[in-house]
């Protein structure tokens, strides 16, 4: 058989795939935090999300412009049939990274599970995920655990071991001194006001920024063990659909070393990150 017959045979069964998702496998991107089954947690309206599965999509395509599509690479994703923007599709790594749309879940609903499902080359897979109205996850290098994307706004570098974050050598780090302001990156802060639109990096907002309807609860060093630290503001990311900034200053009686631990809990204390998020406080 000819090379070139060949290769078209491998073409048409991968695009033929039939889409599946893995049981559970809607997760927070930036936590991508589990129940005690392995399943993934609650997550929240206009948070990110890593879908898990196989067969979504031939090839990657990333998001090259905000606000961002509903369809990338061919693959949709709905969730309670309301369309989410899309961020990813990486087929080689079996994720699809969308944001959960605001609408998917009504306002002043505790909790609701909704259906999630992933279209590609005309067939589709589903699953259900939890829905909360705050389901906080903090950004890390890398992705899931690692040096949480915790900015010194004295100097600019990472909250992490000089000289550099480990695996990033562009990203210049040093321990931040206790008392000094910073912000970081999360996801799963739940609605704001003024509110932002699916997939938008807060192009509308105002010079105070889009603002979160309910604080999360900041702690270093460990829940109800570590420090519990005032939130200064916490809002859209300008530029970054479903991404949300915090700013915080570095209490004086924080915790010091190079493995300090850095967690979200929604107000009501029922949702809490995961302790995979670390920074250094000198």
């Amino acid at each position: 058989m000819k090379a070139w017959i060949v290769l078209t045979f491998l073409s048409a069964a991968v695009y033929a795939q039939q889409p599946s998702i893995v049981p559970g496998g809607v997760l927070n991107a930036a936590s991508f935090a589990k129940n005690a089954d392995g399943t993934g947690a609650p997550v929240a309206p206009g948070s990110l999300v890593a879908i898990f599965g196989s067969g979504l999509g031939a090839s990657q395509a990333d998001a090259d412009s905000v606000p961002f599509s509903t369809s990338l690479g061919g693959v949709t994703v709905m969730f309670n049939n309301v369309q989410a923007p899309m961020r990813d599709v990486i087929p080689a790594a079996g994720i699809v990274n969308v944001e959960v749309p605001f609408a998917a879940m009504q306002a002043g609903q505790g909790s609701a599970t909704v259906n999630v499902t992933v279209t590609f080359n005309n067939q589709s897979a589903s699953t259900n995920v939890t829905l909360v109205p705050a389901a906080p996850g903090v950004f890390t290098l890398p992705s899931g655990a690692g040096a949480a994307i915790l900015v010194n706004l004295t100097d600019g570098t990472i909250a992490a071991p000089a000289p550099n974050v480990p695996g990033f050598s562009s990203l210049a780090s040093h321990p931040i001194p206790r008392g000094t302001q910073a912000f970081f990156y999360a996801t799963g802060l739940g609605a704001m006001t003024p509110p932002v639109n699916d997939g938008d990096g807060g192009s509308s907002c105002p010079p105070s920024g889009c603002v979160v309807n309910v604080n999360p609860i900041v702690w270093i060093g460990g829940v109800n063990t570590g420090v519990m630290v005032p939130v200064e503001f916490a809002g859209q990311a300008p530029g970054f659909p479903g991404v949300y900034q915090v700013n915080i200053q570095i209490p004086p009686n924080a915790p010091t070393g190079d493995n300090i631990d850095l967690q979200l809990t929604s107000a009501d204390g029922t949702q809490v990150s995961p302790a995979v998020a670390k920074i250094s406080i000198q």
